[in-house]
């Protein structure tokens, strides 16, 4: 399976990082700094004040098609022309959840927006956004960034305008993020390997372990409604998925991670083809970012978001690729 390993440098992959204390989860000062942008971010109507808040190598997953961008200059083209319609725009955040060691970050949002383009038009829409964070010289920046809007099952019509059922704030367990012996190199190789064994499981009982440890865990997921909270809305939501198919074959073109060897992050798209338990198969296609942490020497998603993308031109939502197989 053919790997996108620009995901750092050469350097990058050679320089190891020290992972942070437990006593820097949540530090109020990261809480407060990593707002703030996330506030800019929802309320600035052009691209040139923000572009700074991403990293030279930041990836974004953009809402729309073909919505994957790599690098500033990308990510500034492709915000700046959905930006130049708009002549006010204003914002609910309905809910952010975030979660810091001192050197990563992530940030899950659910945020309505109300917007008045320049030609008069009303345009209102509620998105989810997963955004993973890197301090880089003293300043945090977005280095991994997921918007969405769920599908509904009923139709595979995405759902524009929710609304979404905000959950409010997450009840962390103790000691969320502990500190790790496993350097940064080895970090990244095991959150590749996770991904690859992750992608190939065929049962619910398969599944779960790769989420946790604990309850502390959120999911926004491919359907309407969106969210799953909790180890045992994860399962009950997924086992019928997982039970409806016998093998699975996947391809990931695109992956990117980063990791201090304690929390880690990693933004993919996969491919796959199922195959049901009737014989039929089903090719479905879709994004999937994941905020982890090593805990007792094993990696876990506690932050996920996988979705699909929208088509601007028809409307609908692009489940699979068909010519991926």
């Amino acid at each position: 399976m053919k790997k996108n390993l620009k995901m750092t440098t050469l350097l990058g992959w050679l320089l190891i990082a020290s992972p942070a204390s437990a006593q820097d989860f949540d530090k109020p000062a990261d809480v407060k700094a990593i707002t703030n942008i996330e506030m800019q971010l929802a309320t600035q109507t052009r691209m040139a004040p923000l572009i700074g808040y991403y990293a030279p190598d930041a990836v974004v997953f953009d809402m729309f098609t073909p919505g994957l961008y790599e690098g500033r200059a990308q990510i500034y083209a492709a915000f700046q022309k959905q930006l130049v319609p708009v002549k006010t725009m204003t914002h609910q955040m309905q809910e952010m959840n975030i979660a810091s060691d001192g050197a990563f970050a992530c940030s899950a949002m659910q945020m309505h927006f109300d917007t008045v383009l320049k030609s008069g038009q009303n345009y209102h829409l509620s998105v989810r956004q997963l955004d993973a964070f890197k301090k880089i010289h003293g300043k945090w920046q977005i280095i991994q960034e997921q918007i969405s809007v769920p599908v509904d099952p009923k139709t595979g019509m995405p759902v524009m305008d929710g609304p979404l059922p905000a959950r409010g704030q997450m009840a962390w367990s103790d000691d969320p993020v502990p500190a790790s012996a496993e350097n940064a190199v080895q970090a990244k190789a095991d959150i590749l390997n996770w991904m690859v064994q992750g992608s190939a499981v065929t049962s619910i009982g398969a599944m779960m372990p790769y989420y946790g440890p604990g309850d502390d865990v959120l999911v926004y997921n491919e359907f309407y409604p969106g969210e799953l909270r909790g180890l045992g809305e994860i399962e009950r939501n997924y086992a019928p998925v997982m039970g409806s198919f016998s093998a699975i074959t996947d391809k990931m073109p695109v992956f990117f991670v980063d990791s201090d060897g304690a929390f880690g992050v990693q933004i993919d798209r996969q491919d796959m083809r199922l195959t049901l338990k009737d014989g039929s198969k089903k090719v479905i296609s879709l994004r999937q970012s994941d905020c982890m942490r090593r805990v007792s020497g094993r990696w876990y998603s506690f932050f996920e978001m996988l979705s699909f993308p929208v088509d601007p031109a028809t409307g609908k939502a692009v489940m699979a690729n068909p010519a991926a197989f």
